[in-house]
């Protein structure tokens, strides 16, 4: 018997959200640069959106933060349950779970990152800042051509038609 990930992701969610070969974005300038799920890394923002937590300087201030609290919280636990203090030991699980969690939750993203950051480097791409739709992304790259072929593969969420789409009459 084949044993699943617990992380593993529902077939159709992951067709929608991950299997797609680019992910389009904006550095500080208007070029749109196209960017594989591994040169991503933890991305960029919405226009309207904050992105200034999507920055490795970011993620290590939040991680060094959370840093006294995620070993505090299970020694506070380790020290509830030895003196048998049901209110504090309840404290000291939640805090486990939060801060140990969100500690560990933000190795991941800053290893991620930098891995990101060594493929983007290789190939001479900006941190993607500014995430765009794919119509956003369609229009830019149908009026500079480049290695993007303007296709429903490349441009799964486009919502204008495609040459050769079959058309509703």
């Amino acid at each position: 018997m084949k044993r699943e990930s617990p992380r593993a992701i529902d077939p159709a969610v992951e067709k929608l959200f991950v299997d797609r070969p680019y992910f389009y974005a904006t550095g500080m300038e208007r070029t749109v640069f196209a960017y594989t799920k591994d040169e991503w890394g933890i991305g960029g923002s919405q226009p309207t959106g904050n992105n200034s937590v999507h920055t490795v300087t970011g993620l290590f201030v939040v991680r060094a933060l959370m840093t006294i609290p995620a070993f505090g919280a299970p020694l506070m636990l380790i020290v509830a349950l030895a003196s048998l203090n049901v209110i504090v030991a309840i404290f000291g699980v939640l805090g486990t779970a939060l801060f140990t969690g969100g500690w560990l939750l933000g190795i991941g993203s800053l290893r991620r990152e930098l891995r990101a950051a060594k493929l983007r480097t290789l190939k001479g791409l900006p941190k993607p800042r500014f995430a765009l739709t794919d119509d956003q992304a369609r229009a830019w790259f149908e009026s500079n051509p480049s290695h993007i072929a303007i296709t429903r593969d490349n441009f799964p969420d486009s919502t204008r038609p495609f040459p050769g789409d079959a058309h509703a009459t």
